[in-house]
């Protein structure tokens, strides 16, 4: 058998939306014996993990946690809340793609279509739900990746509550632990993320809060919508128990463990909010300075990912491939249609301002001849 040619001790930084560079003590805490998944001791890693996520979240909801993709706890959130109809707004890839997902399930999706760059406005939202009764239910994207804009999700969640109909399931896949969040007090229905974003985990386990509206309106849906792994009313069976229904990814498991703990050292999740903020206030500053505009609209920037316009004309190709070489970090490049018109710097996780000031310093270095 020939042996891969993949250097598997090469280690690159990650400056990209995802996944997430991985620092090696929560990568060593993977490491762990193994455990059975229906013994005391995962039971108890379990709640331990429930709780502190319930803390980070502000909620008193149940959290699931699935050893899935979070676009498998999407699917399961429109299977399961999803009566008649979905508003759908789509300003980028992602949040356009949720529509496409309802409609594989045989769910009425109704697109809220804007230009890529855009937020989604709570008015447009308070109008298609006005106009149309048989919504109920708004699947919104917070941080949308693609174009690295960050919807006003307090404001969107205001017009939702207007509507006592309707639920509100929010893809936070790239915003959760990178700007603040208030399930609660905001009236968050659903909120749902996986671990290779601001977390900084290797991917593989995804995670939603789901609210008592939401568990009675799956246990109310017709035979053959919700199939058998995504059934948010199996999910509350084990739940109770401290357990999910299947075997679950224990050594991510014990990874997120390590990862909560550390957070919490750390300052807890508002300092968490704080450096993601300081991040993408340096990298608009250098950008400001170099005459780079940012693709997403002004006010609304994901303190997550900064997409900016390649006005410079760099081939970003390129430029990663130096990068690499010279600093052994990596961007991204623009996201389909977008790419070499845009670049994207993912400054979440656990990297730090210093760490992202110096990746900045590097990129001039490498383009000088460009500027």
């Amino acid at each position: 058998m020939r042996r891969s040619q993949f250097n598997f001790f090469e280690m690159t930084k990650l400056f990209i939306p995802g996944p997430t560079e991985v620092f090696p003590a929560q990568l060593a805490a993977q490491t762990r014996p193994m455990i059975g998944h229906r013994g005391k001791n995962y039971a108890e890693l379990h709640r331990s993990i429930e709780e502190r996520l319930r803390g980070m979240m502000f909620t008193a909801n149940r959290i699931f946690i699935s050893t899935s993709s979070a676009t498998g706890v999407i699917e399961a959130a429109l299977k399961n809340a999803v009566k008649k109809k979905v508003l759908v707004p789509g300003n980028g890839a992602f949040s356009k793609k949720w529509a496409s997902v309802a409609e594989s399930c045989g769910i009425d999706a109704v697109r809220l279509e804007y230009e890529l760059g855009k937020a989604v406005r709570p008015e447009d939202v308070e109008r298609e739900l006005a106009n149309d009764p048989e919504i109920d239910a708004v699947m919104f994207t917070h941080s949308e990746t693609s174009t690295g804009v960050l919807s006003p999700l307090r404001e969107v969640a205001e017009v939702v509550r207007k509507f006592p109909t309707v639920v509100l399931l929010v893809d936070a896949v790239s915003s959760f632990a990178a700007t603040e969040i208030r399930v609660d007090e905001w009236g968050i229905d659903l909120l749902l993320f996986g671990m290779q974003k601001a977390l900084a985990l290797p991917s593989g386990l995804a995670f939603c809060s789901v609210s008592a509206e939401i568990l009675e309106r799956s246990a109310n849906q017709p035979a053959g919508r919700k199939g058998y792994y995504f059934d948010f009313t199996e999910w509350e069976k084990a739940a109770a128990k401290n357990n999910t229904i299947v075997t679950p990814a224990i050594s991510l498991m014990f990874a997120l463990d390590f990862q909560l703990d550390e957070i919490a050292k750390n300052g807890g999740i508002e300092k968490r909010w704080a450096d993601h903020s300081e991040m993408q206030k340096i990298t608009a500053e250098w950008a400001a300075e170099r005459g780079i505009e940012y693709f997403s609209e002004s006010g609304f920037h994901s303190p997550g990912v900064s997409v900016l316009e390649n006005s410079k004309n760099w081939n970003i190709a390129e430029l990663n491939s130096k990068l690499q070489s010279a600093h052994s970090v990596e961007i991204a490049n623009g996201y389909k249609n977008l790419k070499e018109k845009t670049f994207r710097i993912g400054h979440m996780g656990d990297h730090s301002p210093a760490g992202v000031a110096e990746l900045l310093g590097w990129i001039d270095g490498l383009t000088a001849a460009q500027n």
